[in-house]
Formats: structure tokens, C-alpha cells, sequence
């Protein structure tokens, strides 16, 4: 747990999400709701009925976010479908105070045990198993920020690190300290030791035993699918890029594109989604107070100011003003008075 000081760092936000003061009733549908942002979970009806709970506590440092949560025996799973509607593909570090998970599709382990940890990568399919009363901490890295230091980043996921490895032994701990002491640190001992999990962990990754079940036309495809998120990523704000564009820069053809695009709504849609979520955080930026909307709207891909208003207030039901002036889009079922905004958090970590 995290010492309860005032935070010395100027960047640091919190939340907390609780059901205890909700009917009983309707905990399990609310957190079902909630945490669909990311995972799809199921929990039997018993467990349910007899006490259930789920508690987060979250804080968030630029792209740094981390989840501390405690809650009942549950099923978790991301499909393909929710990969392709809300496009992260953040890395999910797992580890457990309490308890822990399983998977029967993990690599290198299929039970995580005490001191070790668990990673998943957002960008592919997941399905695993937690215990009761489970107390565990999910710490959320950007993609762009590791996979360049892995050999082979999309090889990695229900990738269980095992607590015998000294690396990764001193990697849990780091993970808990960072926690633990993160009201205590300034803004750039935050960056710093960030940096440092991430080599850490890319260290771990790399070393770790037990290769995927990729075939090898499966490991082009990946290959293929990294070199494009790539390009996506380092042009996205580019008002010129379009699909013709990218297919020609990228070496494909449009219907290719097309094809490995048809998960995400087309790449049209998938170019929206991407620059509405870099404005959303770029207006919560102090930092960037004092710049025209029609200077974000550029910066966003936007030909005018006009077009990226009407834009982001058919994907957040508030405009790009209501959002710098400190309102910020309301999460589902936002009226049960719960604090959702790791949802927002999670959506919007660049």
C-alpha cells in the first residue's frame, strides 16, 4: 500500500474505486460495466450473491499508470473484439500481494506464484483465472516505451516470469516500492524509475525460456502488424496521411490494408480513434493551456478547429472547451456516484 502523504510530484493523479456504499445488488453488474473497459469478466452467481467486492486504487503519472485491486474469484478475458473497438495495446504487468492466477494458455508457467509476475499484452487475446479474495497490483506500460528493447515484442503475452529469476525477483520489488513510495518522489525520480522497469523488464523478456506456438507464417504476420503500428504511430498526426498514402509508404496494397485494418472499423476509423485519444490527454495538459484549438486540432491531424470539435464531441459527448475547462468525459453509468476515471486513464495513456 501507498503512504497517505500529499504527493510531491505536480504531474500525479488519483482515483479510487469502491462499491461498498452501492446495493449489494448491483455491485456485480457496476463493476462488470466498469472494468469491461479493458477485460470482460464472469464470476458464479454464488460468488456473487455472498459477498462480493472489488476495490481499485489507481494513480497515474504521465503514460505510468498503476491499478491496485482487491476483489473475489473471477474469470478474465479480452477478445478480439474488444481489441478491435478500443485499439490498446498497452503492457500489463501482473503481480500479487494475495492470492494469484492462472492460465491455461500461459507461456513459460500457467500459475503465478508468490514473487513472480505476470505480463499481457493488450494487443492480443487473454483468458485467465484469478482466486478468491485476491489482492493485486497492474501496472501499465505504453507500448512504444518497451517494445523496441524486446527481441521479439509480440511474444510475450500470459507470459508468466518466474519468482526463481533474480531479475525478476528484483523487479517485483521494484514494482512495490514504486507503489509504495510514489507520494514520496518528485516528478523526475518518477521518469527515472520508470525507465529502469522498463529495461528491467525488457531484460526479463528477453531472456525468458519457452518459445511462442507462432508458426512461422504466424511470427511474418506479427512482424508485419509491428512494422505498421510503427509507421501509424510516427505519422498519425500528419493531416496527409491517408490510407492510399500509408499502403504506398508501407509497401502494400490497398486492400491489404484494408484486410488487416477490417478489426479496427477500417483505417479510417482506427486514425480517429488514435488522434481523438492524443487530444483528449493533450487537453488535460496543463502545459498545453494556452494553445488555440485550431493549434490542437492541427497538431491532432485536423484540417480546422470546426471538424475536430464536432469529431470529439461524437466520441466523448463533451466538447474540446468543456474538457480544458476542467470537465472531463463522463464514464457509463458515471450517475452511481463510483470514481471511474481509471477508465478514462487507461483509454487515453499515450
Amino acid at each position: 500500500m501507498t503512504h497517505q502523504t500529499n504527493p510531491k510530484s505536480a504531474l500525479l493523479e488519483r482515483s479510487r474505486f469502491s462499491l461498498g456504499e452501492l446495493p449489494r445488488a448491483k455491485q456485480f453488474e457496476i463493476w462488470k460495466e466498469s472494468i469491461n473497459c479493458i477485460y470482460s469478466v464472469e464470476m458464479d452467481r454464488k460468488t456473487r450473491e455472498a459477498g462480493f467486492v472489488a476495490n481499485l486504487n489507481s494513480w497515474r503519472h504521465r503514460d505510468l499508470l498503476m491499478i491496485e485491486a482487491q476483489s473475489c474469484s473471477q474469470s478474465f478475458s479480452r477478445t478480439s473484439q474488444m481489441i478491435a473497438a478500443d485499439g490498446m495495446d498497452h503492457y500489463n504487468i501482473q503481480l500479487y500481494t494475495d492470492g494469484g492466477v492462472k492460465s491455461e494458455i500461459g507461456i513459460g508457467g500457467d500459475v503465478l506464484q508468490p514473487g513472480g509476475l505476470l505480463l499481457l499484452d493488450l494487443s492480443q487475446r487473454t483468458e485467465a483465472q484469478t482466486s478468491d479474495g485476491f489482492k493485486s497490483m497492474h501496472l501499465f506500460l505504453p507500448r512504444h516505451l518497451v517494445e523496441d528493447h524486446l527481441t521479439h515484442p509480440d511474444d510475450h503475452n500470459l507470459r508468466f516470469l518466474s519468482e526463481r529469476d533474480p531479475l525478476v525477483s528484483i523487479l517485483f520489488q521494484q514494482i512495490l516500492a514504486l507503489n509504495r513510495y510514489i507520494n514520496e518522489l518528485a516528478d523526475h525520480e518518477i521518469s527515472v524509475l520508470q525507465k529502469t522497469i522498463v529495461m528491467m523488464l525488457s531484460a526479463c523478456l528477453n531472456a525468458a525460456d519457452g518459445g511462442t506456438r507462432s508458426t512461422d507464417a504466424m511470427r511474418r504476420d506479427i512482424e508485419k502488424g509491428v512494422m505498421i503500428r510503427r509507421y501509424f504511430r510516427q505519422n498519425l498526426f500528419a493531416a496527409e496521411l491517408t490510407a492510399d498514402k500509408a499502403a504506398n509508404d508501407l509497401g502494400l496494397s490497398r486492400s491489404s490494408l484494408y484486410q488487416l485494418f477490417e478489426k479496427h472499423g477500417g483505417v479510417k476509423n482506427y486514425l480517429r480513434e488514435m488522434r481523438l485519444r492524443h487530444a483528449l490527454k493533450l487537453l488535460g495538459d496543463p502545459k498545453a493551456g494556452r494553445r488555440s484549438m485550431y493549434d490542437i486540432a492541427l497538431d491532432c491531424g485536423y484540417e480546422t478547429d470546426t471538424g475536430f470539435i464536432r469529431a470529439f464531441r461524437a466520441k466523448y459527448g463533451v466538447t474540446p472547451g468543456d474538457v480544458r475547462a476542467g470537465h472531463r468525459p463522463h464514464p457509463r453509468h458515471a450517475g452511481d456516484g463510483v470514481d471511474k476515471r481509471y477508465e478514462n486513464w487507461l483509454h487515453t495513456l499515450a
